[in-house]
């Protein structure tokens, strides 16, 4: 299954995440459920990354200056009402979740989120790992002090992560590589 993060706003539409998906290898697809809060904030700029047991986790941007998250079952095509993670502030901006880990390949367990760690502006550009699948953030590295906003996280083909992103005011495009080993440093200390 292709899975591919969606939000739509306008009209009677006001901000929903959801997922849209195909079955035959992108030549149709279909369009699942909205990500809601009950709380009644607005989702956008939504990422899905697949969990080690086949679930889908999207994380999106929302008002309340935390990533909230909702999980997918099936693929998804529906997801949970969307949480607040409490770890995962921000002052309202896009930001990246990749899987740069995966044990149904013998390797540990590791996601990547990359956003503005910061709740009053686009700064303080930071890389988040976690072990468990998403459930905590608990290393956290800033890859940039300064202005910092829309990021994209990638894989590089030597097995590298790399971080792509707006800085200093939306100036200039950057791509910071790090190694995984630079990460899990923090978490020894």
């Amino acid at each position: 299954r292709l899975v591919h993060a969606v939000y739509q706003f306008g009209g009677q539409v006001d901000r929903e995440a959801y997922a849209i998906y195909s079955d035959d290898g992108g030549l149709s697809w279909s369009m699942g459920s909205a990500a809601l809060a009950p709380d009644g904030d607005r989702a956008a700029e939504p990422q899905l990354v697949e969990l080690a047991d086949g679930r889908v986790m999207l994380n999106t941007r929302t008002r309340t200056r935390r990533r909230k998250v909702a999980i997918s079952r099936d693929g998804g095509a529906s997801f949970t009402d969307l949480v607040s993670d409490p770890t995962l502030i921000e002052p309202g901006c896009q930001a990246s979740i990749l899987r740069a880990g995966d044990p149904l390949d013998g390797e540990p367990s590791r996601l990547l989120f990359s956003n503005p760690a910061s709740q009053t502006a686009r700064q303080t550009g930071a890389v988040r790992l976690s072990l468990d699948e998403g459930t905590t953030w608990p290393v956290a590295r800033v890859i940039y002090p300064g202005s910092f906003a829309y990021s994209c996280l990638a894989v590089l083909a030597d097995g590298t992560p790399a971080c792509l992103f707006e800085a200093d005011d939306y100036a200039r495009i950057v791509l910071a590589r790090f190694p995984l080993g630079w990460l899990q440093e923090d978490r020894a200390g």
